[in-house]
């Protein structure tokens, strides 16, 4: 296992606290959605460089990207 450390803002962690039992419950929480979020990014990992991918290729990634992602800035950022 990785072990990563990372921060959150307090404010925000106290508006969601109510939502779980204790500290271990909002860990399991935090814990499942990294590994989704890891998941979905092996999915649609791709050792080759940016410019080395066909158009095909690239857009192919886009059903694939998370809710919120702004795939048009994305593709924009590449160029």
């Amino acid at each position: 296992m990785c072990t990563y450390t990372f921060t959150l803002d307090d404010k925000l962690v106290e508006k969601v606290r109510p939502a779980f039992a204790d500290d271990k419950a909002i860990k399991n929480w935090l814990q499942s959605q990294i590994e989704v979020l890891f998941m979905q990014k092996a999915a649609t990992f791709s050792p080759k460089t940016k410019s080395s991918l066909k158009l095909s290729e690239r857009l192919r990634g886009i059903g694939h990207a998370p809710e919120g992602f702004d795939y048009k800035k994305e593709l924009a950022d590449r160029f």
